[in-house]
């Protein structure tokens, strides 16, 4: 039999309680005159065995059954000593032989072990036992009438019988109280465990909220870093270098190379700038992607002499989380142009169609082996965007063949007339 010890705060209370109406038991068993006028008397005998089933009645409430058959024989063994306490009981009035301290127990108990249900089984099992024992021989029933009209003569056997309703009514009602009375502290208690295990859910899963929000944060800013500051200084990088290449030869050549050097870096402080206020304003301003596209290829493409189209043919307005991410992903795709493919000829085409959005860059650089290529940060940042906006990101390339990066995200907006801008 598997049993588990009444540790908890509740469960030890309700075990101080069975105590105590333990003891009134055992009080209630001790001989009184004129019942037994010495201690070896017949009377007097049969408090031994009282105080052997009230002991183990005791020793039983130290730890409760978990399992469901386990609970029912438990239950059973106690009912089958309330009932031989009762029928065993030594002359006494009857509220005093019915000993209802014991059936408050096995109440409180099944309370603990039982739903409703199975607690209102219980009560009715302890009031049968103590209704059989009480009108049956087997209770000590002409015994009792005995006891009775030597204390009062005037007694008739219906009123005694009355006074024997009377008394296991009275039982019943204190039991129903003291059954709904600890239901309902075993309620509170649950609800009160129930709480503190939400509570610590709740604080875990804000821990990892924000766990996971700080993480979330630190990956865009490093973006918006990268996809601005370091594409900017990109640009700067390779103004300078043009720079140096003709500074022997052409030098004025060269001081427009450093002009526009100069402006590149007013507009890495400007892209500084707008990223730490990102939060708070919305980066792109009052200029849609129809503008901002083909202005940022021509930035990008003409320092390094690629030849570029781009052909755009979204909505006007787009919300301003897929218009950004559109913008970084165009810009993210050209810098590596730029900077890693040798190409000659660059193709971005931005569309709607149907229920999609799209975005492909399309160069006939050197090309790469994508399974090879699993540690830039670029790269990674489309991937990123992509996923955030539910979107798929597909990267086509081979050494010697190019590359083709296309972004599919579900399209907000139906689709407007295309508009082709060719750049070379």
């Amino acid at each position: 039999m598997k049993l588990v010890a009444r540790s908890r705060s509740p469960l030890r209370l309700l075990l101080y309680v069975e105590w105590i109406l333990l003891g009134m038991a055992v009080f209630l068993s001790l001989p009184m005159a004129p019942f037994a006028t010495a201690p070896f008397t017949p009377e007097a005998t049969v408090l031994w065995p009282r105080l052997a089933i009230i002991s183990l009645f005791a020793v039983m409430g130290l730890r409760l059954p978990t399992q469901r058959w386990t609970k029912i024989a438990y239950t059973v063994i106690e009912l089958g000593l309330l009932g031989l306490l009762i029928a065993g009981g030594a002359p006494a009035p009857l509220p005093m032989r019915l000993s209802p301290q014991l059936g408050l127990v096995t109440v409180i108990r099944s309370s603990q072990m039982f739903q409703m249900g199975g607690r209102l089984v219980v009560l009715g099992l302890v009031f049968v036992v103590h209704l059989v024992t009480t009108f049956s021989r087997a209770g000590g029933g002409a015994l009792d009438t005995e006891l009775m009209l030597r204390l009062n003569p005037s007694y008739s056997q219906g009123e005694l019988n009355l006074f024997k309703v009377h008394a296991l009514v009275f039982l019943l009602l204190v039991m129903v109280f003291v059954l709904l009375l600890v239901s309902a502290l075993l309620s509170a208690h649950r609800s009160q465990h129930k709480l503190t295990l939400a509570h610590e859910a709740l604080r875990r899963y804000a821990a990892k909220v924000e766990g996971q929000a700080t993480l979330q944060e630190r990956n865009r800013i490093a973006r918006e870093i990268h996809d601005s500051l370091g594409h900017t200084l990109t640009a700067q990088t390779i103004l300078l270098e043009n720079a140096l290449l003709f500074l022997p030869s052409t030098a004025s050549r060269t001081k427009s190379y450093l002009m526009e050097a100069k402006d590149s870096a007013y507009g890495a402080l400007r892209e500084v700038s707008r990223s730490v206020t990102t939060l708070r304003n919305a980066p792109l301003l009052n200029e849609s992607l129809l503008q901002l596209i083909p202005k940022m290829v021509d930035g990008i493409c003409a320092p390094a002499q690629i030849e570029a189209s781009c052909r755009v043919k979204v909505p006007a307005r787009l919300p301003e989380d897929i218009t950004t991410a559109l913008l970084r992903i165009a810009q993210e795709a050209l810098t590596n142009v730029v900077k890693h493919s040798q190409a000659t000829q660059v193709k971005v085409t931005l569309a709607s169609r149907r229920d999609r959005l799209y975005i492909q860059v399309w160069d006939n650089g050197q090309g790469f082996d994508p399974s090879k290529n699993t540690s830039g940060f670029g790269l990674r940042g489309i991937r990123e965007r992509a996923a955030d906006l539910e979107g798929r990101c597909q990267i086509w390339s081979a050494p010697g063949r190019g590359c083709r990066i296309s972004v599919t995200f579900p399209s907000p907006c139906p689709p407007l007339r295309a508009v082709n801008l060719p750049r070379g």
